[in-house]
């Protein structure tokens, strides 16, 4: 289908609308974090810090706030043109419903594909990036691992790194050795792991090997490190997984699996990062029936009233479900995909009843 003069007409009016609704949901967002990080003002915590902190923090928030943004700014858009008559000189001139849809869908096209960028490659970093200095300042310390390190399965040994100067530096690492009877066979410390090319190496080693017969103490200099852990796997114990991307989340599920450890939770949540566009795009479908439905001869606040409960109401049954379904054991695709699916269908049964 060719696209028209009015497909890029009303496409660019939902893209103007929806970006201006997210920038004011982001601000607002981002002022209630400002405020709350007055509270922790400190010698080295400046004011000016906390508003880089709230910066860094306004890609989440943004990302977060998307999919309401949609039907809200379609709501904005579309009532727009409906009350300056425009929809109803389209629709006299033969344009279907229908058509009208596809020329919204060209714009939440391009606003999924917005919110696609932001949630792989803006978001993880700027997350990890307000986190990390907000540690060393607020808390006076440069280990983004935390105190006590990150503790992590590498085969049949538990690994215990406590220090995490850069990424490719590693300091303090505790490495418990356990046989097939689950038994500790040695523990090893090494004052610093560094990873490069090629395979990691272990600096300034030292450990004890157990048996039948006795244990023996070692120490060397260095050696080489076979181990499933990397500078990538070992930051992501230390960051809040809703803040990874989808391949940072696959990349994980990978060292689970090698692992034989409980994957359910990071694949529903790997899922939900591909649900969401799809959930973007229903809420634009949703928005139609607002303004040639029932709704049509309302006004512009009791629109966007009914939007944003709609909204609000998907985005918190959407977080609700994800934790009921991990609590319960639910299929991971089911917990993913059944507030989508519900959506779609919601959205599907409204148009249908547009006359």
């Amino acid at each position: 289908m060719r696209f028209k003069r009015m497909d890029v007409y009303i496409a660019k009016t939902i893209i103007v609308n929806v970006m201006l609704v997210l920038f004011v949901l982001t601000a607002l967002a981002s002022v209630i974090t400002f405020v709350g990080e007055i509270h922790d003002l400190s010698g080295s915590y400046t004011i000016f810090e906390a508003a880089r902190y709230t910066v860094y923090k306004m890609p989440g928030g943004m990302y977060d706030m998307f999919t309401v943004a949609v039907l809200l700014g379609a709501l904005l858009g579309l009532g727009d043109l409906a009350s300056h008559n425009e929809l109803t000189v389209m629709r006299v001139a033969g344009v279907s419903v229908m058509r009208l849809g596809f020329s919204a869908m060209l714009g939440g096209l391009a606003l999924a594909a917005l919110c696609v960028l932001i949630g792989e490659f803006v978001v993880p970093n700027s997350e990890t990036g307000a986190e990390n200095r907000r540690a060393a300042l607020v808390e006076s310390k440069t280990n983004v691992l935390g105190a006590g390190g990150i503790w992590a399965k590498d085969g049949s040994s538990f690994v215990n790194v406590r220090v995490m100067t850069d990424r490719h530096t590693a300091h303090r690492i505790y490495i418990y050795d356990v046989n097939g009877q689950r038994q500790l066979s040695g523990v090893t410390f090494a004052d610093t792991a560094l990873f490069g090319d090629g395979e990691p190496r272990l600096q300034d080693v030292r450990g004890t090997q157990l048996s039948v017969q006795g244990s023996t103490v070692f120490q060397v200099p260095k050696e080489s490190w076979q181990t499933l852990l990397n500078p990538d796997i070992i930051n992501l114990f230390a960051v809040d997984t809703d803040t990874l991307s989808a391949k940072g989340v696959y990349d994980y599920l990978d060292y689970l699996r090698a692992n034989h450890l409980d994957d359910r939770r990071y694949v529903a949540e790997f899922w939900a990062h591909i649900a969401k566009p799809v959930g973007l795009l229903l809420m634009l479908i949703l928005s139609l029936p607002f303004v040639f439905g029932p709704l049509r001869s309302s006004s512009t606040g009791q629109r966007m009233l009914v939007g944003m409960l709609v909204g609000i109401g998907f985005y918190v049954f959407n977080s609700m479900f994800m934790q009921t379904g991990e609590v319960f054991g639910f299929s991971p695709l089911l917990t993913a995909w059944l507030p989508t699916v519900l959506l779609g269908t919601i959205s599907i049964f409204a148009v249908q009843r547009i006359k």
